[in-house]
């Protein structure tokens, strides 16, 4: 089950993570989408909870995950 976390960003202000699949679902600001990165292990999500600068660390997941549109356009 993916559980949702509350981000304080410019770029992003929702995550998620499935431990048992290994996906960490980000809903982006600017777009309304929300994307799913798999195979990301739950210490990268963690990292990113405790990353002083989360948009830099979102941009280096984004950089090394496969990732794909997992909904319409929303806003929150």
């Amino acid at each position: 089950m993916t559980e949702y976390v509350a981000i304080d960003s410019t770029v992003f202000d929702l995550v998620g993570y499935d431990e048992k699949r290994q996906v960490l679902e980000v809903h982006y600001i600017a777009s309304g989408y929300t994307f799913a990165y798999e195979g990301v292990p739950m210490e990268e999500f963690e990292s990113l909870l405790d990353a002083k600068s989360k948009d830099k660390y979102l941009q280096y997941i984004t950089d090394s995950y496969e990732g794909y549109r997992i909904n319409a356009k929303q806003s929150r």
